[in-house]
């Protein structure tokens, strides 16, 4: 169940870490019910960075500890429930946040979500095949308006 769409679905979840141009650096694909926190080590591993601005769902002390022991630190919002002496700018947080979102939100128009595997093979090459138009999508956007993510599918 997808609480922020209200919808169920089956299938799997893709966790990604993008740049801060937007461009996809890497990812994990699991099932939906693992947890992000879970992921997210995997996700330091594969995409070889040294800080992650994360949502809500990478919030674990034991886990960022460890991630901070391999020189990556973790930015989140904080819960409604946590200590204000920790708190950060959410303002400015959410401005850093709203790149990543758009990122996702023109991959969905991509059609990242709609379509239907019969084999991994062919859910991969599918995947794969998104990510490379968006990229080469973003290349030529950056080429036109600049270090923006504001373009449209009717540019192309």
């Amino acid at each position: 169940y997808n609480s922020t769409k209200e919808i169920y679905y089956y299938g799997v979840k893709i966790s990604a870490a993008v740049t801060e141009s937007g461009f996809p650096v890497a990812y994990v694909v699991s099932s939906p019910k693992i947890h992000d926190v879970k992921l997210l080590e995997i996700l330091v591993k594969e995409a070889s960075v040294c800080h992650i601005l994360g949502d809500k769902g990478y919030i674990s002390g034991s886990i960022q500890e460890k991630i901070a022991r391999k020189g990556v630190t973790i930015t989140t919002p904080l819960r409604k429930n946590m200590k204000a002496g920790d708190k950060i700018n959410d303002t400015l947080l959410g401005k850093r946040r709203k790149k990543i979102e758009t990122v996702f939100s023109f991959l969905e128009k991509l059609g990242i979500q709609d379509f239907r595997s019969r084999s991994i093979l062919s859910f991969e090459s599918r995947l794969e095949s998104i990510l490379l138009v968006y990229c080469l999508m973003l290349d030529k956007a950056r080429e036109l308006f600049g270090t923006t993510l504001k373009y449209s599918l009717g540019c192309f």
